[in-house]
């Protein structure tokens, strides 16, 4: 064999025997190098990385690299051994602690790992890397997904591996006290296929993630490993760390959903294909059951799982044209075909955020009438052609209240009305100033992107209106319904802060209190 064949095998088949290869996934907890961290003390070696805790007498968690070339034929240490790293101030347990306890001395990073050489294999038998262990979870489940973890590798395959203990009982292993005694054990195993440059270059959405939670009790020696496989997003609520740090959000939100063996979810289809900000979009697919994001063209949106086939989604706040993603256990499912964000109305992304009649009446807080505008898009829209106009419930006879200046997104603008004799409390200080006295109860309100007067009873639909409200028994309103009957004391307000706009009063409004916003 040639000297470049020689390179070449050696770089393909390195070991991962190296400080900073143990940790490449991220420091979970924030551990750190401080003896004054008796919670959180972060031990670094060649051959792995631990989070160790004074207070529970163990680590909470460690993490390693593994490869094929890190299985070996050295021999198993014969003894543990106290970890001399810990500080002076902790209390470094000893193989003794453990004795007559009834709990083994459960490695976290395992022995067999470690095996290229004696030196290597020995440090994992520092009693830092041990934590309390029923045999049947020890020397059952877990020994075999540690097996199975080997074969990958084996297989040609890098794992990334974190594991750790969780949920703690409350009690203290007997009779020496010194170790906390764990609910569970949990492992993450990110498969890495074998190819050029880091593991960390080679993840993407499709890497397998395996992410398993043992019960640490008697009885489960003989039970498969894939009986507790869980998602990364389950290990992270019960431990309260973050996983995969160092991976782009992007891809880290579709590892933390992954439960190991679950179908890749698939979108077939949404409707409609295109609409505002806040409009409500049913997504038609496979494997939805458990999703945990949605996202229009990267932006996150509010949704419900209705069945494994069927998601209604929000269009978010800040949404662009472009696919829609599902993330579920599975994994990710993007759609074949865009949705088209559009303007809320005639033109622009605002909506009539709330409205209220009462001010200055008998028993009413705020002592003048006011409309709420919210822009729920993505661009700042300049206000100097529109105008909020109002009339009766039944009338065709409008009045309006010029506006000006501009609305960014994500911001409200709050336009006073006419003033009772009434209230206790003003208004914000107001963008907008009118004279328009509204109905308490029940009355029409249009926003337009004009300031020529409406002229008919129902103007839902004109070119000029962008968007509107009709309350109470309003005779014109969006959708199926007109919005609640309101009161001096409540005020008409639209779901989602302001955003939801399924262009449906009766659904997009509820009667509350008035809550003026000017920001």
């Amino acid at each position: 064999m040639g000297l470049a064949a020689l390179l070449f095998v050696s770089a393909e088949a390195r070991a991962t025997i190296d400080q900073s290869l143990q940790m490449q996934l991220g420091n979970p907890s924030g551990a750190t190098v401080d003896s004054s961290n008796h919670n959180h003390y972060l031990l670094q070696r060649t051959v792995d990385a631990i989070d160790f805790s004074d207070t529970l007498g163990q680590s909470t968690w460690v993490s390693w690299d593994l490869t094929s070339p890190d299985i070996g034929s050295a021999g198993r240490s014969s003894s543990f051994y106290q970890d001399t790293l810990l500080p002076s101030n902790f209390n470094r347990l000893t193989s003794s602690d453990y004795t007559n306890s009834g709990y083994d001395r459960g490695h976290m990073c395992p022995s067999y790992d470690r095996t290229d050489t004696s030196a290597n294999n020995l440090l994992v038998f520092y009693m830092s890397n041990i934590v309390p262990q029923t045999p049947d979870n020890n020397q059952g489940v877990w020994q075999d997904f540690e097996s199975y973890c080997q074969t990958l590798a084996q297989s040609g395959y890098e794992l990334l591996i974190t594991s750790g203990p969780s949920l703690f009982t409350g009690s203290y292993i007997q009779p020496s006290g010194e170790a906390a005694i764990p609910g569970y054990t949990w492992k993450i195993a990110v498969v890495v296929p074998s190819g050029s440059g880091t593991a960390l270059s080679r993840i993407t959405t499709s890497t397998r993630v395996i992410a398993i939670k043992v019960p640490n009790i008697a009885g489960i020696r003989t039970t498969p490993w894939s009986t507790y496989v869980t998602s990364v997003n389950q290990l992270q609520t019960d431990t309260g760390y973050t996983f995969f740090g160092n991976l782009s959000s992007s891809i880290a939100s579709v590892l933390r959903a992954k439960v190991d063996g679950a179908s890749a979810p698939t979108i077939t289809g949404f409707s409609p294909t295109s609409g505002a900000v806040g409009t409500s979009v049913t997504i038609t697919g496979t494997n939805f059951t458990s999703a945990s994001s949605v996202a229009f063209n990267g932006t996150s949106a509010s949704f419900t799982v209705n069945s494994s086939t069927q998601i209604t989604a929000t269009v978010p706040t800040g949404a662009t044209t472009g696919t829609i993603g599902v993330i579920a256990p599975g994994g990710l499912a993007t759609s074949s075909g865009s949705f088209t964000v559009t303007s809320g109305g005639g033109s622009g992304h605002l909506v009539i955020s709330q409205v209220y009649g009462g001010g200055g009446n008998s028993g009413s807080t705020y002592t003048n009438d006011f409309i709420e505008l919210y822009n729920a898009g993505s661009t700042t829209v300049s206000l100097s052609s529109y105008a909020v106009q109002y009339a009766s419930s039944s009338g065709s006879s409008w009045s309006e209240t010029t506006l000006s200046g501009s609305l960014a997104p994500g911001h409200y603008y709050l336009v006073q009305e006419a003033a009772g004799g009434g209230g206790t409390t003003a208004l914000p200080t107001p963008q907008a100033t009118g004279t328009i006295n509204m109905s308490a109860s029940s009355g029409k309100v249009a926003l337009t992107n004009t300031q020529t007067l409406l002229t008919v009873s129902n103007p839902v639909g004109g070119s000029t209106v962008v968007d509107f409200v009709g309350f109470g028994t309003a005779n014109a309103y969006e959708g199926s319904g007109a919005a609640p009957t309101l009161s001096a004391t409540t005020a008409a307000l639209r779901a989602g802060s302001g955003a939801t706009d399924t262009n449906n009063n009766a659904a997009d409004f509820t009667a509350g209190a008035p809550n003026p916003r000017n920001n």
